[in-house]
């Protein structure tokens, strides 16, 4: 079946945040705009922002859609179970880890330790991280953490680790841990070549594992080095995935590159996008 799908961009975000207009006016806090989108109940008491893959903008999409839930007034809890690469190396950062720019920015009086039950130094992949320490990831304190947030709050996104089928201990993957939390998932992918496989395949996984999808997200996480052809990539990108999902497909979000240097303001006008409007409305 023909998926229904919504093809959204956001404002231009060529210049810099400090000289546009639009990207000003994008960070607006806009309440009463955000809250017309939630003129009805969740249907689920949260869910898991998971990707295709790693670095595909998890973390991006999972801290504009807190924000603009947290701007209509929703008491919203995260959770990021895993994650890995917080070595000290990036401690000169003002939020060298994932987990503590979404905690800062969102549930800034929240522990560091319930947002991040494992944090582990090593780049790596989490079993494998964990195994260089000795550890072992134990998916029942994993289930302990989600359940004291769950209590906390009204919603809670939780970030995943990776890809779906990442391992994180010898018999369980990722889609196991979305399993025993019972959420559904956002799918976040990249938005060029090569990402219809990515896509189909991690749609699939979960589809296999019984986890309800709500959307996938595309996300232009590099510049244009060839704009024509790359344009084309992308645009076919989209189109052929209108055409073989039966879920929403959201996007894409275009490359912004102040974001390294300005990701506060960036969240903030990412959260007033119409993909995030979107979004919002299928959760």
């Amino acid at each position: 079946m023909k998926s229904w799908i919504r093809y959204s961009t956001l404002p231009n975000c060529a210049t810099s945040p400090d000289k546009s207009s639009t990207w000003t006016v994008a960070c607006g806090n806009d309440r009463t705009r955000m809250t017309s989108y939630l003129h009805r109940t969740f249907q689920y008491p949260g869910c898991v922002v998971t990707g295709t893959d790693t670095a595909v903008g998890k973390t991006l999409v999972t801290a504009a859609l807190g924000l603009a839930l947290k701007r209509a007034g929703v008491h919203l809890g995260i959770m990021k179970p895993i994650e890995t690469g917080t070595a000290p190396k990036a401690a000169s950062l003002p939020h060298p880890s994932d987990s503590e720019r979404l905690r800062v920015l969102l549930t800034p009086d929240e522990s560091p330790e319930r947002v991040a039950p494992y944090r582990l130094p090593l780049p790596l992949a989490p079993l494998a991280a964990a195994r260089m320490l000795g550890l072992c990831l134990e998916m029942s304190n994993l289930d302990t953490a989600y359940q004291q947030l769950r209590s906390r709050y009204e919603y809670l996104l939780v970030e995943g680790i990776g890809g779906v089928y990442v391992p994180i201990s010898n018999r369980e993957r990722v889609c196991d841990l979305i399993v025993r939390f019972k959420l559904p998932c956002i799918v976040v992918s990249r938005a060029a070549l090569g990402s219809i496989n990515h896509t189909l395949l991690t749609l699939a996984a979960l589809h296999q594992a019984h986890v309800p999808v709500l959307a996938v997200v595309l996300n232009q996480t590099q510049p244009f080095e060839n704009p024509s052809d790359q344009q084309l990539q992308l645009d076919s990108t989209v189109q052929l995935l209108q055409e073989h999902c039966s879920i929403p497909v959201f996007g894409p979000l275009p490359y912004c590159p102040y974001l390294h240097e300005h990701w506060g303001a960036g969240v903030a006008a990412l959260a007033t996008s119409p993909v995030i409007a979107q979004l919002i409305k299928v959760l």
